[in-house]
C-alpha cells in the first residue's frame, strides 16, 4: 500500500524522475519521465507491430537529410524509387514512394542545402492517397497528412519522420516520441527492421532494474552518469542534454544516506517546446509574485513591469528578478557584482524604472573606467565659477547635482581611485558634497547603485578599496550570474537576440542550422551575454541567405580568458584523436584502447571538441 501511494505521489510530479542505483541500474522511474524520454506515450490511432513490405506506401520527411537520428542518406531513398542525384546530405526533404517496387517512381521535393523562411510543402495525390507534407523551420515541426489523418513530430536541431500505409491503405506505421530506442529510424525500418506497436496495441516498455543505458542512448549523459557511479564528482544543474533525440534540462544529484551513496538521483525536464515551457513559467511567476504582499505592491507601483527586458527563466535568474524587486522597494545603495557582460548596467536600469514607475526622474549613468583620473572630483561634483583655468564662465553641474531626485549608477566602482573613495563615502553619510573651487555646501538627494566585477573584499584585503566604503555601498548586493552557470537560459536569450537583429538588419528573419545551434548550446561564454550577441550579429554577417550555419559562428579565443598554450595543446589533441579514428575507420573500441582513456574521459573528449563519430 505505501509503496502504490509513493508512486501515484511519483507520477504526479510535473519533472521526470529516475532513481539509478550504485549497479547503474534503474530503480524508479515516474511516469513524466517514461513520456519524456518515450517509453511511454500519448496517442490517438493504433497499429500492430510489423515490418515494411512489397508495395507499401512511404512517405518521409526530413529537415536535414543525414543529419538526423539514424544518419539516412540519398541513397537510402531508391528503395521506395527516389533517385535523383539532385538530393544531398544536409537537404530538407520530402520524399513519396512505394517500397520495394522499381518501376513505380517516387517523386521528392527538397531545398538543396539552403533554408527559407517559407515552409516546404508537398501537396500532392499519390496512388489515389492525398497528401500533404510540411517542414516548418519556424515552429521546428513535421507535419504529415495522409487522407486528412494527421502525424505530426516536433524536433530540436535534426529529425526524420515517417509515415507508412499498406498496400491496402491502412495505417501501417507512424513515428512519435521514443523511436530511437525503439530502433524505429527511418533507415532502421528501411532497411528491414521490424518496428513496435502503437496505441491498444502498445505493451509498455519494463524498464525497472534494466542499465540505464539499454533506455538511453550513449551521450554525454550517460558518460557522466558512469562517472558518478565510478566515484568521480560529474553532478550538475539545469544542463541541456539530448534524451532519445528530444532535448531536455537535467539535473544530477547522489542518494546519500548514513554517509552512504546509495545510488543517483536524475532530474529531467523537457524543453522539446521551448516557447511553451517559458509561458509557463511566466505564468507560474506570476502567480508567485500575487501571493506576495510586497511584490503585489511592488506590480501596483510599477504600473505592470514584468521585467520583459531581463532575458532567462533559470533559477538563477528568477532569483536576481525577485532581488530587483525587493532592491526597488527600498532606498538602501545597491551593490551589483558580476563578470564583464552579464547586464549589470541594463539592470540597474531596471531598478531605477521600478524605483520611479512614473519615468519623470533621471538616469545617470557613469562609468568610472572612462574618467581620467585628475577628471574625477570635478566630473562627479561639478564645478564652480572660475574654479580653474580653462573652467566654464558659468561653472559646470557634476553627476551627483544632474541625477538629483533619481539614480546615479556609478559602473564599475572597483576602479574609483583612493582619494575619491574617501570624498564619495563622505557624499553617502552626509548627503552633501562641495564643487570643485566652491564653498558653500550642496544637499543632494540621490539614489546609488553601483556594480563591479571585482572581488572588492579581495580589493579590500590588499587596501585597493576602502572598507568603510565597501559596507557603505554594499546595502543591497544582488550578484548576477554568468552565462555558463545558467546555460538554461541560452534557448530563450538566442531567440530574443536573433528577433531583434532579423528586426535590425531588415532583410527577413534567419533561422539557426542545427549544428550552429549546438556550437553557441556547448560553448561556455567567458564574455557573456555580451558575447553572446556579438557571436551572433557576427553570423548575421558572416551568413550567406536565411541560414545561419556552423562555420558562421565564430568562437575565436579570447586571450584574456584563454591560455594561448592550452588552446593550442587542445587543439592538437582533437586532431590527435581524430587522426586515430580515420586510421582505425572510427572504430571507438580501439582508439579508446590505443590513447589508453576510459569510456568516460573518451566521450566527455568528444564532446567538448565535438568530433563526429560517424564516417565521413
Amino acid at each position: 500500500m505505501k509503496d502504490s501511494f509513493c508512486d501515484n505521489l511519483l507520477n504526479e510530479v510535473e519533472e521526470g524522475l529516475v532513481v539509478i542505483d550504485m549497479f547503474g541500474n534503474i530503480q524508479t522511474f515516474n511516469r513524466r519521465a517514461k513520456e519524456i524520454t518515450g517509453v511511454i506515450f500519448k496517442h490517438s490511432k493504433p497499429h500492430p507491430e510489423g515490418k515494411l513490405e512489397k508495395g507499401d506506401l512511404v512517405i518521409i520527411a526530413d529537415n536535414r537529410l543525414g543529419y538526423d537520428d539514424g544518419g539516412l542518406t540519398p541513397e537510402d531513398l531508391q528503395c521506395i524509387g527516389v533517385t535523383s542525384k539532385s538530393v544531398n546530405r544536409g537537404d530538407a526533404i520530402v520524399a513519396i514512394g512505394v517500397f520495394d517496387m522499381p518501376q513505380t517512381k517516387g517523386i521528392f521535393k527538397s531545398w538543396r542545402n539552403k533554408a527559407s523562411n517559407e515552409p516546404l510543402c508537398l501537396n500532392t495525390e499519390f496512388l489515389t492517397h492525398k497528401v500533404n507534407v510540411e517542414i516548418n523551420a519556424s515552429t521546428k515541426t513535421i507535419t504529415i497528412m495522409v487522407n486528412d489523418a494527421v502525424h505530426s513530430m516536433p524536433y530540436a536541431l535534426a529529425i526524420g519522420h515517417m509515415v507508412v500505409l499498406s498496400s491496402e491503405g491502412d495505417l501501417k506505421f507512424y513515428q512519435a516520441k521514443g523511436y530511437t530506442i525503439r530502433k524505429e529510424t527511418i533507415q532502421d525500418i528501411l532497411s528491414g527492421q521490424s518496428f513496435m506497436p502503437k496505441g491498444d496495441y502498445t505493451e509498455q516498455f519494463d524498464v525497472m532494474g534494466k542499465p540505464l543505458s539499454k533506455i538511453f542512448e550513449y551521450n554525454a549523459l550517460v558518460g557522466k552518469i558512469e562517472a558518478c557511479l565510478a566515484g568521480e564528482n560529474h553532478y550538475f544543474d539545469n544542463e541541456y542534454f539530448e534524451i532519445n533525440k528530444r532535448p531536455t534540462l537535467c539535473s544530477l544529484k547522489p542518494i546519500i544516506s548514513n554517509n552512504r551513496s546509495l545510488g543517483l538521483l536524475l532530474k529531467i525536464f523537457d524543453v522539446s517546446n521551448i516557447e511553451t515551457m517559458i509561458d509557463e513559467r511566466n505564468h507560474l511567476i506570476v502567480e508567485m509574485e500575487k501571493s506576495s504582499k510586497n511584490i503585489m505592491d511592488l506590480t501596483h507601483q510599477s504600473n505592470g513591469h514584468s521585467f520583459k527586458g531581463i532575458i532567462g527563466y533559470s533559477n538563477a535568474m528568477q532569483r536576481v528578478k525577485f532581488l530587483i524587486s525587493k532592491a526597488a522597494l527600498t532606498q538602501s545603495t545597491v551593490l551589483l557584482t558580476g563578470e564583464s557582460g552579464t547586464g549589470k548596467s541594463f539592470i540597474a536600469q531596471e531598478i531605477h524604472q521600478l524605483t520611479f514607475p512614473e519615468g519623470d526622474k533621471p538616469f545617470v549613468n557613469v562609468n568610472c573606467t572612462a574618467i581620467p583620473v585628475h577628471l574625477f572630483e570635478s566630473e562627479l561634483f561639478g564645478y564652480s565659477k572660475g574654479a580653474f583655468t580653462g573652467a566654464e564662465r558659468s561653472g559646470k553641474q557634476g553627476y551627483f547635482e544632474l541625477a538629483e531626485n533619481g539614480t546615479l549608477f556609478l559602473d564599475e566602482i572597483g576602479e574609483l581611485p583612493l582619494e575619491m573613495q574617501v570624498k564619495l563615502l563622505h557624499v553617502l553619510q552626509s548627503k552633501m558634497f562641495y564643487k570643485v573651487g566652491g564653498i558653500v555646501p550642496v544637499k543632494v538627494n540621490v539614489r546609488i547603485i553601483a556594480a563591479t566585477n571585482k572581488d572588492l573584499v579581495a580589493e579590500v584585503r590588499t587596501k585597493k578599496f576602502r572598507e568603510d566604503l565597501y559596507y557603505r555601498i554594499n546595502g543591497f548586493p544582488i550578484e548576477i550570474p554568468p552565462l555558463r552557470k545558467r546555460k538554461s537560459d541560452l534557448y530563450s536569450l538566442i531567440t530574443s537576440i536573433m528577433a531583434r537583429l532579423s528586426k535590425s538588419f531588415g532583410n527577413g528573419e534567419r533561422i539557426l542550422s542545427g549544428e550552429a545551434l549546438e556550437r553557441l548550446l556547448h560553448y561556455d561564454w567567458p564574455g557573456n551575454v555580451r558575447e553572446l550577441e556579438n557571436v551572433i550579429e557576427l553570423a548575421f554577417n558572416m551568413s550567406d541567405g536565411d541560414l545561419i550555419r556552423e562555420e558562421d559562428i565564430l568562437l575565436t579565443p579570447n586571450n584574456e580568458n584563454e591560455c594561448t598554450l592550452k588552446v593550442y595543446i587542445e587543439q592538437s589533441e582533437k586532431n590527435y584523436i581524430i587522426e586515430k579514428l580515420q586510421a582505425s575507420n572510427y572504430d571507438v573500441k580501439k582508439v579508446m584502447e590505443v590513447l589508453e582513456l576510459s569510456k568516460t574521459t573518451f566521450y566527455d573528449k568528444v564532446k567538448r571538441y565535438e568530433i563526429n563519430l560517424k564516417q565521413q
